[in-house]
């Protein structure tokens, strides 16, 4: 029984070379993967690998097979390969100017607010700061958000969305939507004086 062992071993040894090419892949993880890696629950070996046969151990740990080892793919010469996802932009910084934390983040919203929102001279609500409104549904270039303006309604945050030089709505959650980058503001081409 035991010179039958060795004998297949011997013989698996010879014979492995060849049929994995008979060089050493360079590629080949260091380590055996976490996944491929089997472990050990009463005395029975728990393969790493679905549909994999278990089988009672005899005091030995388990070693993994070379087969069980994941490997990465190569992709064949000509086939398409994937574009590396962009990495999520950064978050933008948050500055102070004249006691208002701006964060300077930039987007065409549109107003979800029922019966729109009063577009006011600065990011509170006094009465005399009321410098027009915007109507449900109308598009805004969001140039910016005052994070600590004044509450205009109690539990729904201190978030002001800069509409332009001087000109803030109130964004609480949900009154402003995101629906994309900004347009860009119209190019004034001077033409000559006839």
């Amino acid at each position: 029984m035991r010179a039958a062992r060795v004998l297949t071993t011997a013989a698996l040894v010879a014979v492995l070379p060849i049929a994995c090419g008979g060089k050493k892949k360079n590629a080949a993880p260091a380590t055996t993967p976490a996944a491929a890696a089997a472990t050990v629950r009463g005395g029975v070996a728990t393969p790493a690998v679905p549909g994999a046969v278990t089988t009672p151990i005899s005091g030995r740990s388990p070693t993994p097979f070379p087969q069980a080892t994941v490997r990465p793919a190569s992709t064949p010469p000509g086939s398409p390969t994937a574009s590396p996802t962009p990495a999520a932009s950064p978050t933008p910084a948050v500055r102070e100017e004249n006691g208002l934390q701006i964060s300077d983040v930039a987007f065409t919203g549109k107003v979800a607010a029922s019966g729109g929102l009063r577009v006011r001279s600065a990011p509170n609500l006094s009465g005399d700061n009321v410098v027009g409104s915007v109507p449900e549904g109308a598009i805004v270039n969001v140039e910016g958000k005052v994070l600590n303006g004044a509450e205009a309604e109690q539990g729904k945050g201190t978030v002001w969305c800069i509409v332009g030089v001087k000109q803030y709505i109130y964004c609480a959650e949900g009154y402003v939507t995101n629906v994309g980058t900004p347009v860009p503001p119209p190019t004034l081409v001077a033409t000559p004086a006839r």
